[in-house]
């Protein structure tokens, strides 16, 4: 598996601060937006039903036993007209004035009905007050009847603005309650995002700790398989004038290689013959991974459409399918279908003196595995063994000649290439250490 693509780590985690610092402030505002409302509702109980019942109970208390009740006791005790004229006409500019303050508070329609009902009785009590009556027995009790008649009135309209203060305390209480909840609700939400967002990180910090070790000891094993190719590269080369099969046997010894080393499930190489395709070494379960899959093909036979390593023959290039299963290149009718088990396939391309001569090809049990250090290593390796099947031609072709010449000496001069070689001659020794005579 590939290191996870996106945003770097950093960028995420950027990406959860300015997400908490956002929900943060939006918890900010929801705690202003309720507080101002709290506010808003406190001063209209105030202004709305505080000080109308204030207004309410001064005129209450102006109609009542302790000033106009008491001006009524005394005039009936001693009558003076001039005195109840002229404290009457101050009580009825006094109840006016706080009448006026209290109409241009808010109303509600059904104090507007107890108003349009209590306005009459006052406008009766204030023309009784201003009226410059005789302090008359008949004439005080009417005007004590029409200050009862009034207080009952008032009270009412107290009683009325009591009702409508709890109806809007408990309206406020609920706003608040509602308001709370929000913002519990919110801060929930924030401290639930921040955690998903945070584990999401962890979890894909995690995953790409995970890739990083696993890309690196995939690495380290590719750079072991490499090591053993060139050890094998080697000593194939040293075997290769007396072991005919040479090539065969570096075939053999790469394939096993790259599955043992855990860089592939199976591994083959396919070689070129004329318009045909030969595997001819594999290592790993062929049965299972590759079932159907024919030992030899030809180019226009429907399994070459789908082979990767005939593309990397026919083109010379790598070829790679790092999610097989979803390659619709890779199906083609007639041709076997790809098991499950097969997530990743590359080809890589084999030379011989600069001509595409066969390919390496690889399946892995892992999707996006061949990553591009992971390429590169298998380029090297398949570079490696291009120059190897170079150098062993080379060697061949340098052994066919020498020995050529040799049956040449020696049907021209038989003692002489009998006895000797030419190369351990005293005067071809003395000659490559002293130079030419």
């Amino acid at each position: 598996m590939s290191a996870p693509t996106g945003l770097s780590l950093r960028a995420r985690l950027y990406l959860v601060l300015g997400l908490a610092l956002a929900l943060v402030a939006a918890s900010a505002l929801l705690g202003w937006w309720q507080s101002s409302r709290l506010a808003g509702i406190a001063q209209s109980l105030y202004e709305d039903r505080l000080v109308p019942v204030d207004l309410l109970r001064e005129i209450e208390h102006t109609l009542g036993a302790q000033h106009l009740g008491a001006l009524l006791i005394a005039q009936a005790q001693q009558p003076d007209a001039a005195q109840l004229d002229s404290a009457g006409r101050r009580l009825a500019d006094a109840t006016r004035a706080l009448w006026r303050r209290y109409l241009a508070t808010r109303m509600a329609p059904a104090e507007t009905a107890l108003i349009a009902r209590t306005q009459p009785q006052l406008d009766q009590l204030w023309a009784a007050l201003t009226a410059n009556l005789p302090p008359t027995p008949e004439a005080l009790r009417e005007l004590n009847q029409r200050r009862l008649a009034t207080m009952r009135m008032l009270d009412e309209l107290i009683a009325f603005q009591l009702s409508q203060a709890r109806v809007d305390t408990e309206r406020a209480r609920q706003g608040a309650t509602d308001a709370a909840h929000l913002g519990l609700l919110l801060v929930l939400l924030t401290a639930g995002l921040c955690g998903v967002v945070v584990c999401t990180v962890w979890t894909r910090y995690d995953e790409e700790r995970r890739a990083g070790q696993e890309s690196r000891q995939r690495l380290q094993r590719l750079y072991q398989a490499l090591s053993q190719t060139n050890q094998r590269i080697v000593r194939r080369e040293a075997e290769a004038l007396h072991d005919p099969r040479a090539e065969q046997h570096l075939f053999e010894d790469l394939c096993r290689i790259c599955v043992e080393t855990g860089h592939a499930r199976f591994a083959a190489v396919v070689l070129v013959d004329g318009d045909h395709f030969e595997r001819v070494a594999d290592h790993g379960p062929a049965d299972r991974l590759m079932p159907g899959a024919p030992q030899r093909w030809r180019a226009d036979a429907p399994f070459a459409r789908s082979s990767m390593a005939t593309r990397a023959i026919l083109e010379g290039t790598h070829q790679v399918s790092n999610r097989a299963l979803e390659d619709p290149s890779l199906t083609a009718p007639g041709a076997p279908l790809i098991p499950p088990g097969v997530e990743s396939m590359a080809a890589f391309p084999l030379r011989r003196g600069g001509e595409v001569v066969g390919a390496l090809s690889l399946l892995a049990g892992e999707p996006d595995f061949f990553d591009p250090q992971v390429m590169g290593l298998l380029d090297e390796m398949a570079g490696d063994l291009s120059f190897a099947l170079e150098h062993l031609r080379r060697e061949r072709h340098q052994a066919r000649e020498l020995d050529a010449l040799r049956e040449a000496l020696r049907q021209r001069e038989p003692g002489l290439v009998e006895t000797t070689p030419a190369a351990e001659s005293p005067d071809a020794t003395d000659q490559s250490e002293h130079g030419p005579r």
